[in-house]
């Protein structure tokens, strides 16, 4: 394994900015990989395979935390390097405090339209960084047609979403890293999914380099949904029923006002599902349905065995992993990627979830020595009920 680069920007040559002088960056990108042994171990006594699982922690960037830090650097650092003044993006959360932070430091002025179920942390970070913000009374389909409108009304650019060129072009640098960490592609990806830039980046990074790794192919993308809001996940159980009929991937619902409490994952309307079914049908991949109410159980356990504080859609992912291996789509042998897209600095209302060994006292006589031991068997019953 090569030593850790500092940012994304290490694969300059493959990104579309001419002078690296323009670069706005907090140093995100250069993840370094880690291996969760206590998640192998668990496999191999439940399941009986042995699987390496690999962690990208997105929580480690150096601007916002998040997996839309690479975007928000990249964009930031193209709209300097033409003169770009004004830009406006609708996002339920994330990709806004990212954009709002790069573009504030690169003195860009950004409009950021939101949802009435962001965040007031997402909207509390990008009002600090002196970027106005438009919440709408209506969810985030709403908010995207006004924002196009704003755009349009004003001669503004707004970025195209999850197949925004500049998002893509950032986030396929994912690949460069596992490459350059694992020395090969994972053999599974797993990663929640709102409207699907990941998988959509991975695939241009591989089909990129392919001419310099003979072979390389993408991983087996497993995309995970909360039972709350899987307009995805529903679309692809029709499309399996049915033995993915002609133009399956263009027969999907769409869903109104979700109620799903994970605002960073409330798209309701996926429109890139058509592009994302069939990536995920070409290399045998799947869609897999969670339940929204046991994340924090997911999120405690982590805590507990990595130290890591997950965001909610981070631990969508994991659980999201749990339910793979009980549906027999992880096999043995395979190397497992595990993307957590933010850590719970993002969703301080989320950390409150996070309590569980508080216990309300009126003496000392009610206190008594503990073993950590006894916490860790109640985390893991947790989840396997």
């Amino acid at each position: 394994m090569e030593e850790k680069v500092d940012s994304f920007w290490e694969y300059l040559p493959y990104l579309p900015l001419i002078d690296p002088t323009n670069i706005v960056t907090c140093m995100e990108g250069g993840i370094p990989l880690q291996q969760w042994n206590f998640l192998e171990e668990f496999v191999k006594n439940k399941y009986n395979i042995n699987i390496q699982v690999h962690v990208y922690r997105n929580d480690l960037n150096g601007g916002t935390g998040t997996f839309k830090d690479v975007s928000a650097s990249l964009a930031a650092s193209i709209f300097k390097e033409y003169g770009v003044n004004q830009y406006c993006v609708a996002s339920t959360g994330n990709t806004a405090t990212s954009y709002a932070t790069y573009l504030s430091i690169a003195g860009i002025n950004c409009s950021v339209f939101i949802p009435e179920n962001a965040l007031k942390a997402s909207e509390a970070f990008i009002s600090a960084y002196g970027q106005q913000v438009f919440r709408t009374n209506g969810d985030y389909t709403k908010t995207k047609v006004i924002a196009a409108d704003y755009a349009r009304i004003n001669n503004i650019l707004i970025s195209n979403g999850n197949i925004d060129p500049i998002r893509v072009e950032a986030k396929k640098t994912m690949v460069f890293e596992w490459l350059r960490q694992l020395g090969k592609m994972p053999d599974v990806y797993i990663q929640a999914i709102s409207g699907g830039t990941g998988p959509i980046a991975i695939d241009k990074g591989v089909r990129e380099i392919q001419s310099i790794y003979p072979g390389l192919k993408n991983p087996r993308f497993l995309l995970v949904q909360p039972d709350k809001c899987d307009p995805m996940v529903q679309a692809w159980e029709k499309a399996e029923i049915n033995d993915f009929p002609t133009g399956y991937e263009k027969d999907f619902p769409s869903i109104d006002n979700p109620e799903t409490t994970i605002p960073t994952l409330a798209t309701g309307h996926p429109g890139t599902y058509p592009i994302i079914a069939k990536l995920v049908k070409s290399v045998d991949g799947s869609f897999v349905r969670i339940s929204e109410d046991k994340i924090a159980a997911f999120a405690r356990l982590i805590a507990f065995e990595s130290k890591v504080m997950l965001g909610p859609a981070s631990a969508v992912c994991i659980a999201g992993f749990f339910e793979s291996l009980k549906k027999g789509l992880i096999k043995d042998g395979e190397s497992v990627l595990l993307n957590i897209g933010e850590g719970v600095n993002r969703a301080p209302e989320f950390v409150n979830e996070m309590i569980y060994t508080t216990k309300n006292i009126d003496n000392v006589e009610q206190c008594k020595p503990h073993t950590m031991n006894t916490y860790r068997e109640q985390l893991w019953a947790a989840i396997e009920n």
